[in-house]
């Protein structure tokens, strides 16, 4: 048996700032809550929460006085405005790059139509599209593009501005745009935001599917990264699995005489790749 490991897989820069920060905290407050899983990884949330941090679904359910964890995705900007009113000190890991995302369309929305090319439901886009205060649209498939153009003309602004989910899969994006330029008249500013790390991954994952009989990708079920790897992976490779850990896989779907790769998430602790790869050496024959 041949595996081969992504030199990508694992923590982002990212996340793992992240992580680190939110056990610091711990360490400082002992309890701290944090709205929303703090990343797509059951292991992470867990080993955080045995440290005492609390996973609210809702600012709502803070505590007034309390000490709030903002996750690495980052939030609507309502829930700044209700933790003020709450007198909760909030504990801002929100991840650096889409934070300069908030600050350009910030810079932009007075003049320019707020385009998003994202997942319509990703707490991140959305968190993006709540600081464009104005006109706005996400755009996730073909599809929504009749939509954004009738959101565009009533308008009546004749300047765009684009940017992208950082996770969104990067020729997806490219193919959105390129239709949108295509259909809608006027200026339009497109600023792939797409995170280098996230890109650098999709990269690397679809050349190493190329490469192997089967494809293995470890991440949480909510991880949209994650799941671009998984999308990736099947355009290339005919036996693509998607896990969270070791005990997800059946040593039945492989062979000793298989070319196995793996590529972790950014949210994928490397001790879980590495139980992957004994599960494969010890239980595979």
């Amino acid at each position: 048996m041949d595996i081969i490991v992504g030199k990508l897989s694992g923590f982002c820069n990212g996340v793992s700032n992240t992580i680190k920060r939110a056990s610091s905290s711990l360490d400082q407050y002992k309890k701290v809550y944090c709205l929303g899983e703090i990343v797509h990884n059951e292991r992470v949330i867990s080993d955080l929460e045995n440290k005492g941090m609390i996973t609210i679904s809702s600012i709502d359910d803070a505590p007034n006085n309390s000490k709030v964890i903002i996750r690495a995705h980052g939030e609507v900007k309502e829930t700044y405005d209700k933790a003020k009113e709450k007198n909760i000190e909030l504990i801002d890991l929100t991840c650096g790059k889409i934070l300069i995302i908030k600050n350009k369309i910030t810079k932009k929305k007075e003049e320019s139509f707020i385009t998003i090319i994202g997942k319509k439901n990703h707490p991140e886009t959305l968190g993006i599209k709540s600081f464009s205060n104005g006109y706005s649209y996400i755009v996730e498939n073909e599809e929504d593009i009749e939509g954004l153009i009738n959101e565009f003309n009533n308008s009546k602004l004749n300047k765009m501005f684009v940017v992208s989910q950082t996770t969104f899969n990067a020729s997806k994006f490219d193919k959105l745009t390129n239709i949108i330029k295509d259909k809608i008249p006027g200026e339009i500013e497109i600023d792939k935001t797409i995170c280098n790390a996230t890109s650098d991954r999709q990269e690397e994952t679809k050349e190493l599917s190329k490469q192997v009989d089967k494809m293995i990708i470890v991440g949480g079920k909510h991880s949209s990264n994650t799941k671009e790897l998984e999308n990736i992976s099947k355009e290339n490779c005919k036996y693509v699995y998607l896990v969270q850990e070791a005990k997800d896989l059946n040593k039945e779907d492989f062979s000793i005489n298989d070319k196995i790769g793996i590529m972790g998430g950014a949210s994928t602790p490397e001790i879980i790749v590495k139980e992957i790869i004994d599960f494969l050496e010890k239980e595979v024959k």
